[in-house]
């Protein structure tokens, strides 16, 4: 039997390192890399610090896990999608920016998470040492993100996509993404606070789209 990797659904919910990372998400995503602590960490799941450090020898290590855990659930949403037997078309890429939309959507402790990770990445790359995961396709981010650039590349190629510089295409749908699920809490309910989140979550899937297909519609 195959050990269960961080970011897969082999992970018991009820396992420590299971509600350890479930929690995670959430703090890294109100705090940040930098200010969100292990001992608050420790405090919101229960656990000393002892314990929590035989899950997770560092905060860099943790923060690498969290980031797989989001980007793995994500893979799991949408990597069957990229069938490399079927073309790749503009209604197929919607459907794809869609699933993910809303995995962020109904997730937005994730998008806040994803938004916290792009933020702290300087020049000399992410915070705790925390690796880039576009560049190391060995974790799920990296295959993903792999995926995601190949399938864009054959659509470009039969000319059922608009040509673009690939990484400011990808990094503008992947903001397109996260932006509205990282303010949802904050931004609609103050603006419009009689409108429910069925309606918000309809509305945001069909703008969603329209982005995609104003950026690659050829």
């Amino acid at each position: 039997m195959k050990a269960a990797r961080p970011g897969t659904r082999l992970q018991k919910a009820d396992s420590p390192r299971y509600r350890i990372l479930d929690c995670a998400v959430e703090l890294f995503a109100v705090h940040g890399f930098e200010a969100m602590t292990m001992r608050t960490l420790g405090d919101a799941v229960g656990l000393d610090n002892s314990s929590l450090y035989r899950h997770f020898v560092s905060k860099a290590e943790l923060a690498n896990a969290v980031l797989d855990r989001v980007a793995g659930d994500l893979l799991a949403e949408i990597g069957a999608r990229f069938d490399p037997s079927r073309p790749t078309t503009l209604d197929a890429l919607e459907a794809i920016a869609g699933v993910a939309g809303a995995y962020f959507f109904d997730r937005p402790a994730a998008a806040r998470l994803m938004v916290h990770w792009i933020m702290s990445m300087g020049a000399t790359g992410a915070g705790f040492g925390v690796s880039v995961p576009a560049t190391d396709t060995s974790r799920p981010g990296g295959r993903l993100l792999a995926l995601l650039r190949e399938w864009l590349a054959e659509g470009v190629r039969r000319g059922a996509l608009r040509k673009h510089a690939m990484p400011d295409a990808v990094i503008i749908m992947l903001g397109a993404m996260l932006l509205r699920p990282a303010t949802y809490g904050h931004l609609l309910a103050s603006t419009e606070p009689k409108r429910s989140r069925v309606a918000a979550r309809k509305a945001w899937e069909r703008e969603l789209r329209a982005t995609v297909r104003g950026i690659f519609a050829p």
